[in-house]
């Protein structure tokens, strides 16, 4: 049974871009399922499945639906035991869970500004419009504002690496 995934992409369907639908492609390939993706677009993101969920990816595995990138990976585990496994035990997911966190916390914040405008002109008209006012009203200011200030957060970005 081929296993669906929804991904997040601009206006080229065959160039995702979401690291969270990477992080589930990647999960169904090791666990080397075979998948059909289905090119998402964010204006259509709330018609996924009925409406399961506000984000990508969403997977459909025969009639289960299951929404967010490490719930993917925690049901595959458990679907699929007999494939290779994702997390090694409760260890492994805690870890997982650990490196996840952080990044949301480190690495996402800084990356999310440094590659906005890139993102943002991957998308055909209606998305980018979309895109602007959801990201202006997070950020609380204009993309173009947000760009101008990815240098000056480099070296804060660096050292929270450290």
């Amino acid at each position: 049974m081929t296993i669906l995934l929804y991904d997040l992409v601009g206006r080229d369907g065959a160039r995702p871009f979401s690291p969270h639908c990477w992080k589930a492609t990647m999960a169904l390939a090791h666990k080397g399922l075979d998948i059909s993706t289905v090119p998402t677009r964010f204006l259509e993101v709330p018609t996924v499945e009925g409406g399961v969920s506000k984000l990508v990816p969403v997977i459909r595995d025969g009639e289960k639906v299951v929404a967010d990138s490490f719930a993917i990976a925690l049901y595959l585990d458990e679907a699929y035991p007999e494939r290779p496994t994702l997390f090694c035990g409760d260890g492994g997911k805690a870890m997982a869970r650990f490196i996840e966190r952080w990044s949301q916390l480190t690495i996402h914040p800084y990356v999310s500004t440094a590659a906005i405008m890139d993102l943002h002109a991957m998308q055909d008209e209606a998305n980018a419009a979309y895109f602007r006012q959801n990201r202006e009203q997070r950020f609380g200011k204009r993309l173009e504002e947000v760009e101008a200030a990815r240098d000056a957060g480099l070296g804060a970005f660096r050292a929270s690496l450290e």
